[in-house]
Formats: C-alpha cells, structure tokens, sequence
C-alpha cells in the first residue's frame, strides 16, 4: 500500500445519514433473528436427538486437550478479547489516518465493531444459554449464543483483509489479507470450541453476524467515498465481496 500524501479529511464523515438507518436497521434486524434462532435453540433444538449431538463436537476437543494445546488455545482467544480489540483499536486510529488521510477505512472496522457487539451483547442476554456441559478453560461474562468472540474476529480481522482489498491489487498484500481475513476466525472458531467455551451452531452464529456487519459497513462506507474511487472499488466488488471473505471463516 502506498502512503497518500494529502492533508488529513478531518471534516467528512465515512457515514452518511442513511448510512446510520443502515446500521441502526441491521442491528434491529441481527438482534431479533438471533433472539428468535437463539431461543429456538434452547427450547426445541437442545432437547431433540440430533440437537444433543452439538455437544458432542465440544466433548471430543476435551478429549484432545494437552497443556501445550490449551496454551495455544488461550492465546488464539486473547487474539478476540475486549481488551484487545480495544487496544488495536486505539493503535489504528493514527495508522488508519497516517496512512489513508480520512476515516473511512477506521469507521468499516469501529463501525462493524460497534454494532455486532450490541447485537450480539442484547440478544445473548435474552437467550440466556449455558455453555456446553464440559470443563470451560476460560471465563466470559455473557451467555454462550452467540459467540462474540467469533463474531468480533470476522468483523476485526475481515476487515483488515477488506482495507487491504481497497487499498491495493497487488497479489502479495491480498495473498496475507486473505490469510488474515480466513485464518484469524477460522482459529478463533477452534480455540473457543476447545476451551469449551461455545457449541457449534453458537460459532456458526457468530461467523454469520460478523459477516452480516461487515458487508453492511462495507455498503455503509462505500456511500460517502470520493465518486471516482467509489466507481473503481464497485468494479472490484466480485473480488472483495464481503460475505464470501465472512463466510470463509
């Protein structure tokens, strides 16, 4: 990526007005479904046949478990922490505006954030379900459906692979946005799965409301850039979809 020289675009704004209804519509609309599937899952799913096989996924990793592997879950977990994406979030904010000169590529990130983490903190708390009946290696101070963590990794590290999509049509950089972009949530999907932290269809959950996020902040920001580049970015839309780089993972 080549580092543009134009004095920073303090003033415009990555999102327009009707990107804020786009929002506020997808975290509604996230927020029910997931109540409604979640809900589903607990009274009807859990209690049938093929529904007590979701465990069985969770009791198979506690059979794997070795002190080296549990060493290398937990540090794949912290990798989707709060307190991590924080910190990487404060760190981007110069790098973002260093090397872009506008908001646009920090809000698809933030914004995705934001949101994902109110439809999945407010749909968790309804649906209120207990995590697999195994040894969980880490703590969590919300419910098990759906996964944050899966779900803030695909927001998180898809939209790096995105920024770097935008960016740049150099094959080298792409090839390390698309390991980034699949690697990082597929991981994070494995180590919340070993440490007994969620079931599978809570995983899948996450994977599809992160994806969902961040193809809406794609659209959200894709509005408001320059009319030239906007026209060059929807040329490469086959290439940098976002939901096939969520779905991946």
């Amino acid at each position: 990526m080549t580092i543009d020289h134009r004095p920073i675009d303090w003033k415009t704004s990555p999102i327009d007005r009707r990107g804020w209804l786009m929002m506020l519509a997808t975290w509604a609309s996230a927020t029910i479904i997931l109540t409604v599937v979640g809900l589903a899952i607990v009274e009807w799913w859990e209690g049938s046949a093929v529904g007590e096989r979701d465990a069985d996924l969770n009791r198979w990793f506690e059979d794997q478990r070795t002190d080296t592997l549990t060493s290398v879950a937990h540090r794949v977990s912290i990798a989707s922490d709060t307190i991590t994406k924080v910190i990487l979030g404060i760190v981007l904010i110069p790098v973002f505006l260093w090397l872009f000169r506008r908001w646009h590529e920090y809000a698809l990130i933030v914004g995705g954030l934001v949101v994902e983490v109110s439809a999945f903190g407010l749909s968790s708390q309804i649906v209120g379900r207990d995590r697999p009946p195994v040894e969980q290696l880490d703590g969590a101070p919300t419910n098990s459906f759906p996964s944050g963590h899966i779900a803030a990794a695909t927001v998180f590290y898809g939209g790096l692979a995105l920024v770097i999509f935008m960016r740049t049509r150099r094959p080298g950089p792409r090839v390390v946005a698309t390991v980034i972009g699949v690697g990082m949530p597929i991981a994070v999907v494995m180590s919340r799965l070993y440490l007994g932290m969620h079931y599978i269809t809570d995983a899948i959950a996450g994977l599809v409301l992160g994806a969902v996020e961040l193809s809406v902040m794609w659209r959200v920001v894709h509005r408001t850039l320059p009319a030239d580049e906007s026209a060059e970015l929807h040329d490469r839309e086959a290439v940098v979809e976002p939901t096939a780089v969520g779905a991946s993972r």
